[in-house]
């Protein structure tokens, strides 16, 4: 039986990049964190407002009349500016309704709890999974409770941080229905088609094959909780305790078709740490799909040795059910940083295999490579640049970034980093900054001749894959070509043809394209796979 009730459950979702920067990040990426912990007290009968600064232009002010009255404010965020913008906010909120109880979750919140509650920004963070957590702190607010019996939390009593009862994670079929009616879908329609003059960040490639002129319906989802991988630089197994729960993949197809009808999406961006964990699994999801006539494209994470051991068929089925990008983490160029970060990729068998199964197939490939570990040598380094290179060359208009390495709370490589001397932020204003992955080295401590060969190959990427679009056809031909040379030869000393390149923009007038600034998707661009 529903309960009704007039309480007033605020969610608020802080910007991802700044938008004073001229930065937005891709409108396809939806408010899901607020909207699977909203299923139980939306069905509840509770009334639950979603406020997201993505769509919300005027968000402070719908807070300020929201918040008054309600029973709870809750945030969630991840890393980058959200973190500062979330805090900025929380502020405000908390200033002008002292006896709001504030509630925290996401990853970030998750491994530095202890900043939340120090500030006075949050009177509980939620520890990992965050869905019948959330039911249960409703419910004890409601009800005039304390939350100290409220497994999953880090509360602040007599000025430290204590842990309540430990929650363990559990399936999504412990979950609510999400509360697709919350979603103003068509709100965020008009932002992805109509960014304005914003950079917009994260964005992946289109479709090779979407007609031209076909508008952009982007939805995202969640399909999973977890990742059982031991990643160091990560803070997910320490979070997630290395568990990972899945909705089945005929289940989950069946569901997605049901958004499909009732959004009309035509690309479906899955937000999981690691969607392709179960090669059954992926089966089921994309054989659904094709029953179903595949009525739209879609995108997700797999990890490199999940598709190298994945059979031929099961591969054919990512092609035919319309999958038209993998994102692939690499992270490490050496057999001595895979060893370091646990991932133990087979680099000389495995990566350019797992690659070219997706390429080949003319699907998309992503793949990430990180820098500057701690205690990582300069040759290691280069080594990572210089695979990323090679498969950059190998497989054009494909992404192979190369990120600089942060340290980020609860991870291993934090700890180690902390270890060597590393000065951690303490505040959630310089936390907010130092975790962008932009082409800001100056907090990274890479040797100057990493950092130069780290930028030239970006450079040369952009000209590879025809992300400067100035320049008549052959001159454009001729730098991708003296830049495949590059990559594949590791060669980027005395950049001439670039240094000329401008010197040609600026005589013939045309716009220089801004400097691509790093983030997940930089080098990802909407041309189509040609090996």
């Amino acid at each position: 039986m529903i309960r009704q009730s007039s309480k007033r459950i605020v969610l608020f979702l802080p910007h991802r990049a700044d938008p004073d920067q001229g930065v937005r990040v891709s409108a396809d990426l939806l408010p899901l964190e607020l909207l699977q912990i909203a299923a139980w007290p939306a069905s509840e009968g509770y009334d639950v407002q979603i406020v997201d600064a993505m769509i919300h232009d005027d968000y402070m002010e719908r807070l300020d009349e929201l918040c008054d009255g309600a029973l709870l404010f809750a945030s969630s965020c991840i890393l980058g500016f959200q973190v500062t913008h979330g805090a900025r906010v929380a502020q405000r909120i908390r200033a002008k309704y002292p006896k709001l109880p504030m509630i925290w979750g996401g990853w970030f919140p998750s491994v530095a709890p202890e900043l939340y509650l120090s500030s006075g920004i949050a009177d509980a963070v939620g520890i990992g999974q965050g869905e019948t957590l959330f039911r249960d702190v409703v419910l004890a607010l409601d009800a005039g409770e304390p939350l100290d019996a409220v497994a999953g939390l880090a509360l602040w009593r007599d000025g430290k941080m204590v842990m309540t009862d430990h929650r363990p994670v559990v399936g999504f079929e412990e979950f609510a229905p999400v509360p697709w009616h919350l979603l103003d879908y068509e709100a965020y329609v008009d932002r992805q088609n109509n960014p304005g003059l914003a950079k917009v960040r994260h964005k992946l490639p289109d479709p090779f094959d979407m007609p031209r002129g076909t508008p952009y319906r982007g939805f995202s989802h969640f399909s999973s909780f977890g990742c059982p991988e031991p990643c160091t630089f990560c803070c997910s197994p320490i979070v997630t305790g290395r568990r990972w729960k899945a909705i089945p993949g005929r289940q989950l197809a069946e569901e997605i078709l049901e958004l499909q009808d009732r959004f009309g999406f035509n690309v479906m961006r899955f937000q999981d740490a690691n969607f392709g964990v179960a090669e059954k699994r992926s089966n089921e999801w994309c054989e659904t799909l094709l029953e179903a006539g595949r009525p739209f494209w879609w995108n997700a994470t797999y990890e490199i040795e999940t598709i190298a051991r994945y059979k031929e068929p099961s591969v054919d089925l990512l092609k035919e059910s319309r999958c038209h990008l993998v994102v692939l983490g690499a992270e490490a160029g050496s057999a001595e940083g895979q060893e370091r970060i646990k991932k133990k990729i087979d680099l000389e068998n495995n990566l350019e295999f797992a690659l070219g199964r997706i390429y080949d197939r003319r699907i998309q490939t992503g793949t990430t490579w990180i820098i500057g570990y701690p205690g990582e040598s300069r040759e290691e380094m280069m080594a990572t640049i210089r695979r990323a290179a090679l498969m950059k060359e190998k497989f054009p208009g494909s992404a192979s970034d190369v990120f600089p390495f942060r340290a980020i709370p609860g991870s291993e490589e934090y700890n180690k980093a902390v270890a060597m001397g590393y000065k951690p932020p303490t505040t959630l204003e310089e936390w907010g900054s130092c975790l962008e992955y932009k082409y800001a080295v100056d907090d990274v401590g890479l040797p100057y001749d990493v950092i130069e060969t780290w930028k030239r190959y970006g450079s040369t990427s952009s000209f590879y894959d025809g992300l400067v679009s100035e320049g008549s056809n052959v001159v454009r031909k001729a730098m991708k070509h003296i830049s495949g040379w590059r990559l594949r030869t590791g060669n980027y000393q005395f950049p001439i043809e670039q240094k000329l390149f401008d010197v040609y923009v600026k005589l013939s007038r045309q716009t220089q394209a801004d400097q691509i600034e790093l983030d997940h998707t930089s080098g990802v661009t909407p041309s189509a796979p040609t090996s």
